[in-house]
Parts: C-alpha cells; structure tokens; sequence
C-alpha cells in the first residue's frame, strides 16, 4: 500500500479525494458518500486520510495526533445534513510506515481510538517493510452497521 496505490483505487471506485497537509505530512484524502437502508436508514460520509511517514516510528500518540487533525479536516470539510439528523461521519485514518511499534498495532486492532457524537475514527496502519496492514478485528457495538462498510474501504485501499 503506497499513497499513489490509494490515489489510484480512489479514481477506479469514482472516490472523490484530493491532497492536503495533515500534521505537516503530503495527505491524500478520499470521501465516500453513501445512503443505506440497512442503516436504518441513514446517510454515512466517509473521509479516509492517508499518509507516508516514511521511517518515521508509528506510536499511539502519533495515531491519535493523526487521527484527531483528520477529524478537525472532515468535520471543516463535511457540508450534508447535521451529524445525528440520519446522518453520520466515519474518518478512516491511515498511517503508512516501515517503522510501526507494537503498540501502534494493538492500537488499531483493539479499536482503542473511541467514538464520537455521530462520528467514527477509525485508525489504520500499513508497516511497509512487513506489507501487512493492521486495522480493528472486531465490531465495536456502538455504530457496528458500519464497520462492514468500513473494513470494505480499507480493503479495497490496497
């Protein structure tokens, strides 16, 4: 998984995206927009953010950093129906590196990120040297119709 593989599957799936800084890191940023029955009936907007740190040690606090200026971006960035009003907004955010602790992995497998009010963060890391991507094994009971949806994108990014 690279930033230009990302950029590539964002155009093949008709994934709006376009490139910014986030943390002072080059940021691909992809948004899905989509309405499910099967979600009781609500409008999910994704926005995945991914960038290369390049050696750089993935750690807790870096995903968290990370995550919580994605977070910033989507909720500046999102214009639809007020988040809770059938309406929610799920940020995948992925962190690319040759460099990933162990804690930065159990990190994203335990899903420890948290929740926000009609919001997800989802954390992702990719450790370039091992080409493994480590995202959440589970569902977390709250907003658990989506992380189908969720594990679906983040699949489909390599």
């Amino acid at each position: 998984m690279t930033i230009d593989s990302i950029k590539e599957n964002f155009q093949t799936a008709s994934i709006y995206h376009s490139e910014e800084s986030i943390l002072g890191r080059h940021s691909v940023i992809g948004y899905d927009k989509r309405f499910r029955w099967r979600w009781l009936a609500t409008q999910l907007n994704t926005f995945i953010v991914a960038a290369d740190f390049g050696d750089e040690a993935i750690t807790a606090d870096l995903i968290e950093g990370f995550l919580s200026e994605s977070f910033k971006f989507s909720t500046q960035n999102y214009t639809g129906w007020p988040r809770g009003l059938q309406s929610g907004v799920g940020v995948i955010a992925v962190l690319i590196s040759s460099n990933v602790t162990m804690e930065a992995k159990e990190y994203c497998e335990k899903l420890k990120s948290g929740s926000k009010w009609a919001a997800f963060t989802i954390p992702v890391v990719h450790d370039s040297s091992e080409n493994t991507t480590y995202r959440f094994l589970k569902r977390p009971t709250w907003g658990m119709i989506y992380y189908p949806h969720f594990r679906k994108l983040i699949n489909e990014l390599k």
